[in-house]
């Protein structure tokens, strides 16, 4: 199976209680679904990432540093050895 790595920053990271993981995923799976599972895995997560059928507008995923507005957005196909980032939305002035 594929293995992905999830890192997590600011309060995605204190939500998830890791600075990153190592995730065993299904064949052609997507970044949405990638999303879901970690909602299930870690509760205080739930509702941040996924809104509906859709990663949520606050979060900004990459994939190996790709935004995936650039890409395919939440229908992006992760492939083994894959480095997905998690960034919530960023305040500032």
């Amino acid at each position: 199976m594929p293995r992905v790595l999830v890192r997590f920053f600011a309060l995605y990271q204190e939500a998830a209680g890791a600075r990153e993981v190592e995730l065993e995923i299904p064949e052609d799976y997507t970044i949405l679904e990638l999303a879901r599972m970690l909602e299930e895995k870690f509760p205080k997560l739930r509702g941040q990432l996924v809104e509906g059928d859709r990663i949520s507008e606050e979060a900004r995923v990459l994939v190996n540093g790709r935004n995936i507005e650039w890409l395919d957005k939440e229908k992006t196909r992760l492939r083994d050895g894959d480095i997905v980032a998690f960034f919530p939305p960023v305040a500032g002035g």
